[in-house]
């Protein structure tokens, strides 16, 4: 999310001496990004702040708009590129976790909160219907603007509200359909809407030891297929295409982009995964502009045999 879009016309000692009054020595400057992407990608941030606290968040968004500071907002970067030259301004990673459980099988978590642990949780308390969302990386506040899901499920089916926080500062409670969530889209991210806080329900029951050893089992056949810690990546690239009859299953982006010889593509250290044509991997060293050039020439293919434009999932930002 970007809160404003001006460069920094004032002096950055200035600024970090209004931010350090604020937030004192967690204040970070010059800090390379591509140590907190899952691609291990991107150039500096001006400024940093790693949060933990709600008000907080809240502070620094306020902080940033009272000195005419550009913005971004992030929290498990892991569905994003970032440029080579990072980031201007004040950069906050979003590291809030706080979950507070109900008795009617609802819960309200913080956004900051990591979807595949909150997945786990729920499913140890014996709540069933999260399972399908096991093993994706990122914040639960992430995944429901970006639309995530997996096996014909998006994570939002279970949002009740939320509270967000938007790019003027203000903040409001809304319901699921406010947020205009659609397949890894929606109008809260469009807007730069940030979730603050979730309320999640209408969970059945299941049993607990069912509800894990599945999770295990999604997270394994997740393994199998996607790139390990020792290469870096951001998921799947490109949204899946629309079902070719109402009521059908996504055509896979990686069916077509395999068909194009996808897999064959490296630039520099940019190439694809051989186990996902739709998976680009930093084999050590890649840039933001390698990733680039290579999902171009990807998409380039696809667009030339089947007449398909394809649109990106992973988000740029520069």
């Amino acid at each position: 999310m970007v809160g404003h879009p001006s460069a920094i016309n004032q002096n950055p000692k200035d600024i970090e001496h209004e931010l350090r009054l604020l937030f004192g020595d967690i204040l970070r400057c010059n800090i390379a990004l591509s140590s907190y992407t899952t691609l291990q990608i991107g150039g500096p941030a001006d400024f940093l702040l790693e949060l933990h606290h709600t008000d907080d968040v809240i502070r620094a968004c306020r902080a940033a708009l009272q000195l005419n500071l550009p913005f971004h907002f992030l929290a498990g970067c892991s569905n994003v590129l970032i440029d080579d030259c990072g980031l201007r301004g004040l950069v906050v990673i979003n590291r809030t976790e706080t979950i507070d459980w109900q008795k009617d099988f609802s819960l309200r978590v913080d956004g900051g909160y990591s979807l595949d642990l909150l997945v786990e949780r729920v499913s140890e308390r014996g709540w069933a219907d999260l399972t399908f969302a096991a093993g994706i990386p990122g914040s639960i506040g992430g995944a429901l603007v970006g639309g995530a899901g997996a096996f014909g499920h998006l994570v939002h089916e279970y949002l009740l509200e939320a509270e967000i926080l938007r790019r003027d500062g203000t903040t409001c409670t809304v319901t699921a359909s406010d947020l205009g969530i659609r397949y890894r889209e929606s109008d809260a991210k469009q807007r730069g809407d940030i979730i603050l806080a979730a309320a999640m329900g209408n969970f059945t029951s299941g049993f607990p030891d069912q509800l894990v050893a599945e999770i295990h089992r999604i997270r394994a056949e997740r393994e199998i297929k996607h790139p390990g810690p020792d290469l870096p990546s951001a998921g799947s690239f490109f949204k899946n295409l629309p079902p070719a009859t109402p009521g059908g299953r996504r055509i896979p982006a990686g069916k077509l982009l395999e068909e194009v010889g996808a897999k064959d593509i490296r630039i520099g250290g940019a190439g694809v995964f051989h186990k996902h044509a739709n998976i680009i991997v930093n084999y050590g060293g890649a840039t933001a502009n390698q990733i680039n050039e290579l999902a171009d020439i990807m998409a380039e293919r696809v667009k030339l045999k089947f007449g398909i434009e394809l649109e990106r999932e992973v988000q740029y930002l520069c």
